[in-house]
């Protein structure tokens, strides 16, 4: 196996694991639509490619590498993650889409606010930091230069977006299912629930 097959299995597998990012899809498809959560892995996109790019410029190493950096983006991801979650539990009226006893209507989400999700989550979430810096290198051919390095991270991050499109596609079709709210307020909890333990996780972790 070529390293470049290695490490689209090792992707593959990194980007289909549930993870923050999904459950901003999963919360968006269910609340909004498909469309709503196509635009939040879009900001996860335009997030991945500028940890892309960070780490094609040596930035991601010193972040790591320096703790109160790296401490920083640790607390900002736990605090951003646990206030969605804690807005998904609390929250009422436009969070759960619609008035309880009434079926969902489709009301699009400001592209804005979907689209800022996505990239804040994404931004803020030390996993990513790690993967960019410490896992593509160790695939990347040492004398392909900023390029090589450039395109095994693209492909991370197009990796990463064909997953949560199907994330979004299998939500949305569980929103036209499961359209009464009761059954769409349970699927968010449940959300806002996943959200904060991943927010308390990444709060408690060590730096690598």
């Amino acid at each position: 196996m070529t390293e470049f097959a290695a490490f689209l299995v090792l992707a593959g597998v990194v980007v289909v694991i549930p993870g923050p990012a999904t459950t901003l899809v999963m919360k968006n498809a269910v609340v909004r639509g498909f469309g709503s959560a196509v635009v939040t892995a879009g900001g996860v996109l335009v997030a991945d490619l500028l940890w892309m790019l960070a780490s094609v410029a040596g930035v991601t190493a010193i972040l790591v590498a320096s703790e109160p950096a790296f401490a920083a983006i640790r607390i900002a991801g736990a605090a951003y993650l646990t206030w969605l979650g804690l807005r998904l539990l609390l929250g009422r009226g436009e969070v759960f889409g619609g008035n309880p006893g009434r079926p969902a209507a489709r009301r699009p989400a400001p592209t804005r606010r979907a689209f800022g999700e996505g990239v804040l989550c994404d931004l803020s979430n030390p996993k990513t930091l790690i993967v960019f810096t410490s896992v593509i290198p160790q695939f990347a051919p040492t004398d392909a230069g900023p390029g090589g390095l450039a395109a095994y991270g693209v492909t991370f991050a197009l990796l990463g977006l064909g997953s949560l499109v199907a994330y979004a596609a299998v939500f949305a079709q569980v929103r036209r299912v499961g359209g009464h709210i009761r059954v769409r307020r349970a699927l968010l909890r449940c959300a806002g629930l996943a959200l904060i333990a991943f927010g308390l996780r990444v709060a408690t972790e060590p730096a690598p």
